[in-house]
């Protein structure tokens, strides 16, 4: 498993999926309000990522890392920031050292073609959709190369 652990906000769904398939350790609801999520960042150690420039504001006003996602980004743009800032890995496709992408448990080899969640139960298997998997983290592999010498800083918090 990964060691960074992140806390995503309501409007992140998709991008807490990609992080459990990823292996990272991420916590979502989409019901978790403002304070809950900076009550998990805190108490578990984990990165905000959000689309809220308050909660954002307010997350590193406590000290918190809060990561600010922009609207309109593409999910193989939004890991290769996150592979940019937190060093995600984004070669990792192995269903070893996956999470759960509904619950966020363990994936538990049952044989070598099915997985299944130790919290949830839920089953996983290399299907079609894994070549749809293995093409958006190419994707985002690409941008990651052609973005590290043009990244710069920006200040979200304002």
């Amino acid at each position: 498993m990964q060691s960074q652990k992140f806390v995503v906000d309501a409007m992140l769904g998709k991008l807490a999926r990609w992080l459990r398939i990823l292996g990272y350790d991420t916590a979502y609801s989409n019901s978790f309000e403002d304070w809950k999520i900076l009550r998990i960042a805190s108490e578990e150690n984990r990165i905000i990522l959000t689309r809220d420039r308050g909660l954002c504001s307010r997350a590193r006003k406590k000290g918190l890392e809060c990561f600010y996602v922009l609207p309109g980004l593409k999910i193989e743009e939004v890991l290769a920031k996150l592979a940019l800032k937190y060093h995600i890995d984004l070669s990792i496709i192995d269903p070893n050292f996956s999470r759960c992408s509904v619950c966020n448990g363990v994936l538990k080899k049952i044989n070598d073609n099915y997985w299944e969640c130790t919290k949830c139960h839920k089953k996983y298997w290399k299907g079609s959709h894994w070549r749809t998997i293995e093409n958006t983290l190419i994707r985002a592999r690409t941008l990651l190369k052609s973005d590290e010498p043009k990244q710069r800083p920006v200040n979200y918090s304002q």
